[in-house]
């Protein structure tokens, strides 16, 4: 916007013709405030400062309505940052101006175009008479509107008393909310109607051994059960195999800790035998200094020279027998696991054993084992139904 030349017009056009009675009414303080502050409006705008000139503007036009400072208030809305509020100014310097100049009237269109490049417009179809409103705070009025109505980029949604109808509002682009289209009743999905059982009755039968014959399940001869068919509950199969499993992880883990701080132990004992070495310190006097041997000395220059390192090297072999004792623990667990699952897979009751009156039975799906990790924790999690 050539907006120096906008407001150098404006500006001295409102102080030399828009408000002449402003002048000779000396003795009104309300238009002497209207005055002063639309000087102050005009002094920040020439320095840059259109945040302020806004400020000022609004304080003049709420002291003296007067059209022609609308155009200063709305130049200013748009410099500082504020299309919506410039939009509207715009609109309403155009409608209410009657007395504005042709370069005037220009002026206002331009900007109102301008800053509408940065707004959305929503064109609201309802019928007449329908009151709309707008993000559940800013009543409209009521069908219809002439022109679209201007909003900031983003999510809106219009109300009437029946309907919320939701946008999306693009900057510079145009939107359609359309009310009254009603909503379809939901019909529910005809639920099928099983058929009616069978009400026929066999014939009675003719065969002499008729009566003799087993009903439906009942066991007509032995069984072979094989062992390696699946039992008829594969739950204890299932958590057996999970503790196997979890047992050979923590053995694998926890043996590789226990390597770890026999390393670091091995390394501590080297440094304390070897600057034992160099001290001169021959232990029970056999000549062959050891780790174990200087630190259990309770000479107190042996005890000050070596108590660090005594310390360091007991705790790795704390470290050692803790992780030894945990893998070895781990060990058990996934013998345990291992063996449970094996000895019930193959010796618990077998689905073949079940006779088949129970096929009919609806099972519930077997228990699933479910990994889990999280921040300082982890495991497995069974589930299912037992």
């Amino acid at each position: 916007m050539k907006t120096s030349r906008i407001a150098a017009a404006v500006l001295v056009t409102f102080l030399s013709t828009a408000l002449p009675h402003l002048a000779a009414a000396q003795d009104d303080p309300v238009t002497m405030q209207a005055r002063a502050r639309f000087k102050e409006g005009v002094e920040f705008y020439d320095k840059g400062s259109y945040e302020n000139a806004r400020l000022a503007f609004l304080q003049a036009y709420a002291l003296k309505k007067h059209p022609a400072v609308l155009l200063n208030l709305a130049q200013s809305s748009a410099k500082a940052g504020h299309p919506l509020e410039a939009a509207k100014y715009f609109q309403q310097f155009l409608k209410e101006s009657t007395t504005a100049s042709a370069q005037q009237r220009t002026d206002a269109e331009t900007g109102l175009a301008e800053v509408r490049q940065k707004l959305g417009r929503i064109e609201i179809i309802a019928q007449a008479g329908t009151e709309i409103t707008l993000d559940e705070k800013e009543k409209l009025g009521t069908a219809p509107f002439g022109d679209p109505i201007d909003v900031e980029p983003g999510s809106h949604s219009l109300r009437s008393p029946n309907e919320t109808v939701r946008v999306t509002a693009n900057a510079g682009q145009k939107v359609q909310a359309r009310f009254g289209g009603g909503v379809q009743p939901v019909v529910p999905a005809p639920v099928p109607t099983p058929p009616p059982a069978s009400t026929a009755v066999s014939p009675p039968a003719t065969d002499a051994n008729a009566g003799n014959t087993p009903p439906p399940g009942a066991d007509t001869g032995p069984k072979h059960t094989n062992l390696l068919s699946p039992p008829a509950n594969m739950t204890p199969v299932i958590i057996g195999v999970a503790a196997a499993g979890i047992g050979l992880a923590g053995a694998i883990i926890f043996a590789a800790f226990k390597a770890d701080s026999q390393t670091k132990a091995d390394s501590v004992a080297r440094e304390i035998r070897d600057a034992a070495i160099k001290r001169g310190y021959d232990g029970d006097k056999n000549g062959v200094p050891d780790a174990k041997g200087v630190c259990t000395d309770s000479s107190p220059a042996i005890q000050k020279d070596f108590n660090n390192a005594c310390s360091t090297l007991k705790q790795n072999n704390d470290k050692v027998d803790t992780n030894a004792t945990i893998a070895n623990v781990s060990l058990i667990v996934m013998g345990v696991g291992a063996a449970t699952a094996i000895g019930w897979y193959l010796f618990a009751p077998k689905r073949d054993d079940q006779g088949s009156s129970s096929t009919s039975e609806v099972k519930p799906p077997p228990p699933v084992l479910t990994p889990y990790a999280g921040y300082g924790n982890g495991g497995f999690v069974l589930s299912g139904s037992f």
